[in-house]
């Protein structure tokens, strides 16, 4: 199929032999095999091992996004270790790994910058107990984190109205305040510049549905109560 090879499919298949195609569709193509990890960190550690990957390819990347299993049962199926029951990888947050994949048009590219550095954190903290890279808290905390530095935002009510502001059109997001708290509104801000990217490689309606389903609302701000002294004609009550 030719989008095996504008996706680099063959390519990555060439570099990487002990992976294989074992399902092949109009829609996704289904690679297994063994994947040989090898790094020495700069603390001297050192992970040397094979495991065993399911990797699926949807043919519409990268608009669709790959999913990556570990088949071989040697990472908990934990949040902790950032891989789900059934041994697909949460390989980084949402906003992130799909501009990977559009900064990212073959296939190898976006498995070298968001897969590897994936499984090598999680093989490392299965050894030694710890991530050697950092890594991002699970859930919503996790995602305001990372978003708070891919928006260029700080805290939970800017990044929330900058995946707001996403949603919308351009010429309606630029007269929301801006989520950087500088007063502005949008269309007058540099942050209008930063977002410019995300807006156009992620669709309006992406946004709105992940803001929907991974953010709890933030309560609104009761108005304070306002007390007034009762009067009685000109005099006040008890006069």
């Amino acid at each position: 199929m030719t989008w095996l090879e504008e996706l680099g499919v063959r390519d990555f298949l060439a570099h990487h032999s002990t992976l294989r195609i074992i399902q092949l569709s109009d829609d996704f193509v289904e690679l297994e095999g063994t994947y040989e990890l090898y790094a020495q960190f700069e603390n001297g550690q050192i992970i040397d091992d094979v495991i065993d990957l399911k990797i699926v390819i949807p043919s519409r990347y990268p608009n669709d996004v790959p999913t990556v299993y570990e088949t071989s049962n040697k990472f908990p199926r934990t949040p902790d270790f950032h891989t789900y029951k059934d041994g697909s990888l949460c390989l980084t947050s949402e906003v992130r790994l799909r501009m990977a994949c559009f900064d990212n048009s073959k296939f190898e590219g976006f498995f070298a910058s968001i897969v590897e550095p994936c499984l090598f954190s999680i093989a490392y903290k299965v050894k030694f107990g710890s991530a050697p890279f950092g890594e991002l808290e699970h859930g919503e905390d996790g995602l305001i984190d990372d978003y708070e530095k891919l928006f260029g935002v700080k805290g939970k009510e800017p990044v929330m109205l900058t995946l707001k502001a996403l949603g919308f059109r351009y010429r309606d997001a630029n007269k929301l305040r801006c989520p950087c708290n500088c007063g502005l509104r949008l269309g007058r801000c540099s942050l209008r510049f930063r977002l410019k990217p995300m807006r156009r490689l992620i669709k309006r309606r992406w946004y709105r549905e992940h803001l929907t389903n991974n953010f709890t609302p933030i309560p609104k701000k009761e108005a304070p109560v306002k007390f007034r002294k009762k009067t009685l004609g000109r005099k006040y009550v008890g006069e």
